[in-house]
């Protein structure tokens, strides 16, 4: 039973992992033909993560992934091999965070090893940035339900004081709900405000004033005056109003920072399309490495049909170039030996 289900999923290449560790195993797709570029001193400093422990941590794209049972497989590949400690999967971003001890295995051989299961790697460009902006979303969230949450409650307080007025209230309870404002809407400017205040403080330091820096203000006077007041026991409060502005301020924020993300995606989907990998001519041979891990100087080969994956200028051979992403003319441009393509 358990052999027809590991089939069905599509795990049958799980049995021949073992066996094929010691081996060197030969690219399933061919994305690339060699991946040693990733044991390369450039690529390392610009994707590789060392912790303090002394292993490392890179993530990759990763080619083909379209189920759970991809999943498992891929992150099964640590246990066959000494020296890998972890590959973590994003199925959503089809990339996989692999960890793993230098001093007993390279990058390189686990790259081949995912590979030989039938799934190409290449550099995750961006992974950086995009955990940071995944923390960001996430903290900025945080502060938008805090938020709503101060926001409601002081809405609730407030209805209260202001029924009083009308129906009558007992001075000990309006000075209770008076201070339980006073707090909430203090925490409110401190912390889910904070963001404005920090935002000022900022803009101070570098000489720049920008929008932050009124808000931030409105938010201190607003506050230090209703706890004046609050502690003088009489006079408005205002801490109704200060935490909802903050909340909606924070809404504004979002759908801000959500817009900004749709055009950046679409200028990374653009960048996403140009290659990862070129043939680097050396001594009359080529092999496929890196586009990240290209110097100054070096002589890349494009053939007919092939995006072209870096700036430079014609060495050898005469062709017709698609430019229209750039300049927008659908004709192609002729180019020879010394023109820059």
């Amino acid at each position: 039973m358990a052999y027809e289900v590991i089939h069905s999923c599509g795990l049958e290449q799980y049995y021949a992992l073992r066996e094929r560790m010691d081996d060197t195993p030969t690219p399933a797709m061919g994305a690339i033909d060699s991946y040693a570029r990733f044991d390369d001193p450039a690529f390392n400093d610009l994707y590789v993560t060392e912790s303090e422990d002394g292993l490392r941590r890179v993530e990759l794209h990763v080619v083909g992934m379209h189920c759970a049972a991809c999943v498992w497989l891929i992150e099964a590949v640590p246990g066959a091999i000494d020296g890998a400690v972890e590959a973590r999967v994003d199925m959503g971003r089809s990339t996989v965070r692999i960890t793993w001890d230098p001093a007993r295995v390279s990058l390189a051989r686990l790259a081949r090893m995912v590979d030989s299961l039938g799934y190409p790697t290449a550099p995750a460009r961006g992974a950086a940035l995009h955990a940071l902006e995944r923390r960001e979303d996430r903290r900025l969230l945080i502060l938008l339900t805090v938020a709503g949450a101060l926001a409601g409650n002081v809405m609730l307080i407030a209805f209260a004081l202001y029924g009083g007025m009308f129906g009558g209230m007992a001075s000990e309870h309006e000075r209770f709900f008076r201070w339980i404002s006073a707090g909430l809407g203090v925490t409110a400017v401190l912390w889910p405000g904070g963001v404005f205040l920090k935002g000022a403080i900022a803009s101070l330091r570098v000489k720049r004033l920008h929008l932050d820096l009124p808000i931030a203000l409105a938010l201190l006077i607003g506050g230090a005056w209703g706890l004046a007041n609050t502690i003088r026991d009489s006079g408005e409060i205002y801490f109704d109003s200060l935490t909802t502005v903050i909340f909606l301020l924070l809404i504004g924020r979002w759908i801000q920072r959500k817009q900004q993300r749709r055009a950046t995606g679409a200028v990374e989907l653009l960048y996403r399309v140009t290659p990862t990998s070129v043939r680097l001519v050396e001594k009359e041979s080529t092999s496929m490495v890196p586009v990240e891990t290209l110097i100054p100087g070096a002589i890349v080969e494009v053939r007919a049909g092939e995006t072209i994956p870096v700036d430079g200028v014609v060495v050898d051979g005469e062709s017709a170039v698609d430019a229209s992403t750039l300049t927008g003319e659908s004709w192609p441009i002729e180019v020879a030996p010394g023109e820059p393509a």
